[in-house]
This record gives C-alpha cells, structure tokens and sequence, in this order.
C-alpha cells in the first residue's frame, strides 16, 4: 500500500474518532434554587451537570459573612445560612477538581429578595 494512502486513512480514522467522542463540560449548566428553611434562614439548592472526569468541587458563597465553603463528591448540594449583599443577590461558586488540579469555575449569582 502506498505509503500516502496509508497516511491518509490513518489521518481519517484518527479525525473520525475524535469527531464522535462528545464530552459534557463541568458545570456547563448549574441550576441555584433558594428557599427558606424552618428557622427562617434562606438556603440555595444546587445542582450541576457532573463529569466522570472529577474527583470532587469546592461550592461556597462569596456574599455570606463569615464565607463558607464545603466539598463534595456528588452533583448536589444545599447550602444553609446564604446572606446576600446590599443589593439582594447572592454570590455563589462552584469550582471542580481532578486531583487538585482545577478543571472548571463557575460563579452564581442568585437573587434572594
């Protein structure tokens, strides 16, 4: 076989696979929902898109005074005790891991009143 053809075909099988593997980006779609618990104090469901590809996220809130800041393996979290600025928006993150090395950020901004 010609070593151009041979080339060519392994050029063409190398594209092709790369075409059909269709990976998901972490945290590609976040959804925040907040809400009051009993004692009054509001907190924010999230949920997120998860990838095979990590190994934990860091998920915290920028707004709330002291900071907070948990981790977890798993594509769902509630935080509690969420403050918002002055202007009534919440500033929340979420960033993901493989290892320790960081993969994806995404901040939230959620409007709590």
């Amino acid at each position: 076989m010609n070593s151009k053809i041979l080339l060519g075909v392994i050029a063409s099988v190398f594209v092709f696979a790369f075409i059909n593997v269709a990976h998901a980006q972490p945290l590609e779609d976040v959804n925040a929902i907040p809400f009051e618990s009993e004692s009054s104090e509001i907190s924010v469901k999230l949920i997120w898109n998860h990838d095979d590809g990590i190994s934990h996220y860091e998920i915290g809130c920028v707004s709330c005074f002291p900071n907070l800041s948990e981790q977890t393996t798993h594509d769902k979290i509630i935080l509690h005790n969420i403050t918002a600025f002055a202007n009534g928006n919440a500033l929340l993150y979420i960033i993901a891991y493989d290892k320790d090395d960081i993969i994806s950020a995404k901040q939230i901004v959620v409007k709590l009143y």
